[in-house]
């Protein structure tokens, strides 16, 4: 018995001693155990993530997390009521911005305006965030007066305007796109609308150009585009 007491009295205090140190140190949840203690098991990490801790009654945990610069789990998102990202893989504090790779590309490519003239129809189509809106007949440049053809960004407009090479000739709502001075602008020539008769300019009734100078205005110059095709009769100066 003297010699099995001290050998008891060895095992306890390891035993303690082991106890002490499993208590120091602490110890991973297992999913199990995690979904028990109500927290959030990071998939990514396979580990229980008491950053975002609390229960799914208390989201704004979650958000904390996002504050600290700690990424959410898809899991985590939807507690805290956010949004899920497929495009770029994170959770979005908010709904704006594309969520897929076509959508992205979709919101960096297309203009807010597209205004497409076809010379040879000599009609100008105009759509709006990628919806068609209108759709009018124009004049472009007769034979000897070349329209050109191709893609730009308008460069300025005036709402008033006058021609100092033909004959201080009006040109109201006037939007250039061409260093030229090639524009859309208003007509009182409106019967001969629909086919070519200007100096290389794009010509619309006074209305519809008044319509679309609104437009432009409204959504501004570095977001419309003018996309002229088709063949271009003759060649010249523009007016």
């Amino acid at each position: 018995m003297k010699v099995v007491a001290p050998i008891l009295l060895i095992i306890c205090s390891l035993a303690a001693t082991q106890a002490f140190a499993e208590d120091a140190v602490p110890q991973p949840l297992t999913r199990a155990g995690c979904d028990k203690a109500g927290l959030v098991w990071n998939d990514n990490a396979n580990v229980c993530d008491v950053a975002f801790g609390e229960t799914e009654a208390k989201p704004e945990a979650d958000v904390t997390a996002v504050s600290r610069g700690q990424p959410l789990t898809r899991k985590g998102c939807d507690l805290a009521g956010m949004h899920w990202n497929d495009f770029a893989n994170v959770c979005d504090e908010t709904l704006e911005g594309p969520t897929t790779q076509a959508e992205a590309k979709a919101t960096s490519a297309a203009p807010t305006i597209l205004i497409t003239i076809d010379k040879a129809a000599q009609t100008m189509t105009v759509s709006v965030d990628g919806k068609e809106r209108y759709d009018w007949p124009v004049s472009t440049g007769r034979p000897g007066y070349s329209t050109p053809s191709g893609t730009f960004t308008p460069r300025s407009m005036n709402k008033i305007w006058y021609s100092k090479q033909w004959d201080n000739a009006p040109m109201p709502h006037a939007i250039f796109f061409t260093k030229k001075g090639h524009a859309i602008h208003g007509t009182e020539e409106v019967r001969r609308l629909g086919k070519p008769a200007s100096h290389g300019c794009v010509r619309l009734s006074p209305k519809n150009a008044a319509t679309l100078y609104t437009l432009v205005a409204d959504k501004g110059l570095q977001n419309t585009e003018v996309v002229l095709t088709g063949l271009t009769p003759g060649r010249g100066a523009y007016g």
